[in-house]
Order: structure tokens, then C-alpha cells, then sequence
């Protein structure tokens, strides 16, 4: 995200929140006034079109204002954390492991592979899971970066097309899985040369790993 867009973003919530805060203090204000011009005359359908446009609206708008300000936050500090997660990965040459992502982000690596798995199910056609059956390793490829790197390019933040709504639910659910499946796996492998009966677990984990792979597969074709 360039500096002028940080920027204008920062500013709209700014606005929204002094507006909401504004809005707030001029509805406080319209509610006292009909409280005193009830007191005064003891006419209710006075005071009460007061209150209703001078009161209760811009309270109303103040208090929409709010929370329009603090979604736009949100939102912010989500596509600020997937551009700086996108740069860690230009800088690990497109592969990027939990654990690269915890130690310059200072998560723990379960809240890293939480980042790392929502941002797969949301932009699935740029960041592909990838597991090492051999080393029990997990990490993320991000594809059009690592074509980048290939062409020689710099870094540059590329438009994230996010799979919005019921799709990227369903890749998130399955990603869960399929790690909680492959870490089951893992531990039966490293412990399955001279058990037969392990072999054949961590053959049927396996299978589910694969399993749940092509379900992921499945639903980006969608």
C-alpha cells in the first residue's frame, strides 16, 4: 500500500470518528433542549420533534458514524498485515513458514499459521499450502511472487483478490483440518519404522491430508 493511500484511508476514519463524536455532542444537546422545552410548555409533540430530529437522528448517525470509523480500522489493519506478511514472503523468495512469520511479527507460530491460513482461503489463486512429508515441514507458497522473484523484479504490492463469503469459509475450515490432519501424521511417521500398525496410520492420515487437498482444489475451480 503506498504512503498517499495509508494516508487518505487514515484520514476517512479520522473523519468518520470526529463526525460520529460531533453528530454525539450536537444530539446530546438537541435531546437537553427538548427536555427543557417539555419542562417549560408541557407540550409533548414539541419536545418530542425536537428530540426526534435534534436528538435521536444525529445520535443515531453519530453512534453509525462510530462504528463505520472503527470497520474501516479494521479493515485497515488487516490489509497492512497481509501486505507486510506478502513482503516477509518476497523476502523468503515466496515460501514463508509459520514459524519465519511468527519470530518478525512476534506471534506465537499457532497465531502465524492462523494469518497464514486465513489469507489462503481468501486469496487461494496466490497462496497454496504446501506440506513436506519427509520433514514434517509446513509453509505457504505465494505464487505471484515467486514469479516475480523469477522475472527479477522488485517488490511491489499487487492487488489481493480476495474469495469473499462462503467459499473462503470453506477453504479456511478444510485448511484446519488438513494441518490438524497432517500434524497427526507427522507424529505417527517419525515413530512408525518398526510398527506396522503406525505404518498404517500414518498411511491413512496421509490419505485424508490428500484428501483434503483436493477438496481445496475443488472449491478454487468454483
Amino acid at each position: 500500500m503506498k504512503l498517499s493511500e495509508k494516508l487518505t484511508k487514515g484520514a476517512g476514519i479520522a473523519l468518520n470518528y470526529v463526525a460520529g463524536l460531533g453528530a454525539l455532542w450536537f444530539g446530546a444537546g438537541g435531546s437537553l433542549i427538548s427536555l427543557i422545552v417539555w419542562g417549560i410548555t408541557r407540550a409533548a409533540i414539541p419536545s418530542a420533534l425536537i428530540f426526534l430530529f435534534f436528538g435521536a437522528i444525529p445520535i443515531g448517525t453519530g453512534i453509525w458514524l462510530f462504528r463505520r470509523g472503527r470497520i474501516q480500522q479494521q479493515l485497515l489493519k488487516v490489509k497492512l498485515l497481509k501486505e507486510a506478511v506478502r513482503k516477509l514472503a518476497f523476502k523468503k523468495q515466496g515460501r514463508l513458514r509459520p514459524i519465519d512469520l511468527a519470530q518478525e511479527r512476534d506471534y506465537t507460530e499457532a497465531q502465524a499459521l492462523e494469518v497464514l491460513k486465513n489469507l489462503a482461503a481468501e486469496d487461494p489463486d496466490r497462496v497454496e499450502l504446501q506440506l513436506d512429508y519427509d520433514s514434517g515441514a509446513i509453509y505457504f507458497e505465494f505464487a505471484d511472487i515467486m514469479r516475480a522473484i523469477e522475472a527479477r523484479k522488485e517488490y511491489q504490492a499487487l492487488p489481493i483478490s480476495e474469495t469473499l463469503g462462503r467459499k473462503a469459509v470453506d477453504i479456511a475450515m478444510i485448511l484446519g483440518k488438513t494441518v490438524e490432519t497432517f500434524y497427526e501424521y507427522v507424529d505417527y511417521a517419525q515413530t512408525a519404522a518398526a510398527d506396522h500398525q503406525k505404518q498404517l496410520k500414518a498411511e491413512k492420515y496421509k490419505r485424508k491430508v490428500e484428501h483434503f487437498l483436493h477438496e481445496i482444489d475443488e472449491l478454487k475451480q468454483q
